[in-house]
């Protein structure tokens, strides 16, 4: 266990080590990061086209994807709250990360690192899209780790660790779960409301399509907001 935690860390230095002294690389990666385009909007771009791609079965497979990433996403935020808490690098003391110039270095601090989120969801969207082209799995992966978690690691959000272990957790998770929601009558359903309601059905599925991307970030603000106020209402 050492040894690992102190590969974990060595590889989580060497890959933060440039952080801090290049302005110009810093918000290249930081904007990289922060970019709900090239993270969340290339992926369902990729499933809109699937959708329209081909015929009613691979439409249902759509589904099935969608329902197993949502259920997907709602569990990384549930381990990392029902997990012991886990301190990011940015916020660990005595680690020696440094912190990239423009990054808050309380960002972050109210919520555990352990596992990634968005290495948990990205590697679980990959899944179906492997099954559909074995070269579309891998450049989706590859994106995964290049474009989103690599950025992370980089920015000191994450440990090594975090990103393995969600890449590992996503798809195992969406392999069962695509399993288990393709056995059921809902995505059946859903294609058949989608041919005849599609003025409804496109709206809802722009808007679930557009908030997974963002690893429905406005909804879990609102709903922490809500218990905020709650809070307040109830002391």
């Amino acid at each position: 266990m050492t040894h690992w935690l102190d590969w974990d860390r060595y590889l989580l230095l060497w890959i933060n080590h440039p952080a801090g002294q290049n302005a110009v690389i810093d918000k290249f990666v930081y904007d990289l990061s922060d970019s709900n385009l090239v993270k969340g909007g290339v992926f369902l771009a990729l499933y809109w086209w699937l959708w329209f791609d081909r015929n009613a079965v691979q439409r249902r497979d759509v589904v099935v994807a969608l329902f197993a990433a949502i259920t997907t996403a709602i569990l990384s935020r549930g381990l990392q709250v029902a997990l012991p808490f886990h301190l990011r690098p940015l916020h660990t003391p005595g680690l020696g990360v440094h912190v990239p110039q423009g990054v808050d270095p309380s960002i972050l601090n109210t919520f555990s690192s352990f596992p990634s989120d968005h290495s948990m969801l990205f590697f679980a969207l990959s899944v179906p899209l492997w099954r559909r082209s074995r070269w579309l799995g891998v450049a989706a992966m590859l994106w995964t780790v290049l474009v989103i978690d690599l950025p992370r690691v980089y920015l000191g959000y994450h440990f090594p660790s975090d990103v393995i272990a969600g890449a590992v957790l996503g798809v195992v998770v969406m392999v069962v779960l695509c399993r288990l929601i393709g056995r059921m009558r809902l995505p059946d359903r859903v294609v058949g409301f989608s041919k005849t309601h599609p003025a409804a059905f496109y709206g809802v599925a722009f808007l679930v399509t557009f908030d997974l991307g963002m690893l429905f970030a406005d909804l879990r603000h609102f709903i922490l907001d809500v218990v905020h106020i709650a809070k307040m209402l109830v002391a």
